[in-house]
């Protein structure tokens, strides 16, 4: 009989625990909420097989009109490039339709003519590629006075202005050729050191064509989603309504409204939203049910192949990337990345829009933080300087 009570209190006193943990989660975001580091967010935690976390806190906007729902979807950002570009090129890789080392300009010969032709997709998916992190193309379509050119741009969809960017605003058609053609243009800097990049993945979808036949969408969509209970999609106002949307930022610069049902990163916009880089939407349980395929019963990809993408690129070196996969790092100037307690086997991904996902097979924790924090303007800092994501790893993964 007293070894019974003994349990029952061991057992209630976890319980207790447990609970004053999820109360300090629960005070960490709603207090974010209040110092407006972002209006809402949803928030995923697994550990081992169990869903232990899966709650949604405060509204779309500070104006307090829709509170976010589980289903909600959320800009995911550069989080597309992990879970749209990189889980693609892995199974690709998986079924050895492609190699690491093949240079991107075996599938593009136009590279062949370029500073670029040497770059394989180990680099590129390492970020060690030299390739200039961004270009900024919106300020290439705005006349000196800052309105759009309507060479460029239409008010109203029309056969040769059909991209849509946002409600009023289509791009020209044959618009993307010249993106392509800053990319090709573009300096290169020094191979092999790090330098986060995001232009390889804009020809993600074009590789993922030729190699397959199928359109990125569609690749992503029958190879990963296809009858399952994921949400996880381009364009979501093609099939949602914009009350189960969050809105993003508003764009001052050539938009000039509220993002919201459209991709937030400019130049994905320019790709009508489908694009390697950026433009997919989801919540954070279906980010956390695609993250599955990652795990040791994966119908999807090999063991072999999770190894070899979400492991250092580069062993012993101050190169802190995967392959498509961000991993812990440190530095004297930003300490732990993205916290002291997750174990160097760990990998995850941000996104500027303020998601996050992070995977620790050692400690068997998958979490999945998305909020809006770019809401109203992405001039807002408050999210970096309270650093919330670190903070909630420190209460997930205490000692």
């Amino acid at each position: 009989m007293k070894f019974k009570i003994l349990l029952l209190i061991l057992f209630v006193s976890k319980a207790q625990f447990q609970t004053v943990e999820l109360e300090k989660i629960d005070s960490l975001i709603n207090s974010s909420i209040t110092l407006k580091n972002f209006p809402g967010a949803q928030l995923f935690v697994k550990y081992k097989d169990s869903i232990i976390i899966n709650k949604s806190y405060g509204f779309h906007t500070y104006d307090s009109i829709i509170k976010v729902d589980n289903k909600h979807l959320y800009d995911l950002a550069s989080l597309t490039k992990v879970l749209a570009s990189t889980f693609s090129l892995m199974k690709l890789y998986d079924e050895n339709k492609l190699e690491l080392n093949d240079k991107i300009s075996d599938y593009f010969p136009e590279l062949k003519r370029s500073n670029k032709k040497h770059t394989t997709i180990f680099e590129s998916l390492s970020h060690t590629s030299g390739w200039v992190p961004y270009i900024s193309h919106q300020n290439f379509i705005k006349k000196r006075n800052g309105d759009l050119k309507r060479s460029i741009v239409r008010n109203k969809m029309h056969k040769r202005f059909s991209v849509q960017m946002n409600n009023n605003l289509f791009l020209k058609n044959s618009y993307s050729k010249k993106l392509f053609k800053r990319i090709r243009k573009s300096k290169l800097n020094t191979v092999n050191a790090y330098d986060y990049s995001g232009l390889f993945f804009f020809y993600v979808p074009k590789l993922i064509h030729k190699v397959t036949g199928l359109n990125f969408e569609n690749y992503f969509y029958n190879t990963f989603i296809n009858k399952k209970e994921i949400t996880l999609l381009f364009n979501p106002t093609n099939v949602f309504s914009k009350k189960i949307i969050v809105p993003s930022e508003y764009d001052s610069i050539f938009r000039k409204e509220l993002v919201h049902g459209f991709v937030h990163d400019e130049a994905a916009s320019f790709m009508g939203g489908i694009s390697g880089n950026a433009g997919l939407f989801g919540n954070a349980q279906s980010v956390g049910s695609l993250l599955n395929f990652l795990g040791p019963n994966s119908t999807i990809f090999k063991q072999a192949t999770v190894h070899k993408f979400t492991s250092y690129a580069f062993k012993n070196s101050k190169i802190r990337r995967g392959l498509g996969f961000d991993k812990p790092y440190s530095n004297d100037e930003y300490g732990e990345y993205p916290n002291k307690n997750l174990s160097k086997d760990s990998f995850g991904h941000t996104g500027f829009t303020g998601t996050m996902f992070w995977v620790d097979p050692e400690k068997k924790f998958t979490i999945v933080f998305l909020t809006n924090r770019v809401y109203p303007s992405r001039k807002n800092q408050s999210f970096y300087e309270n650093n919330v994501r670190s903070k909630l790893i420190d209460l997930l993964l205490k000692n």
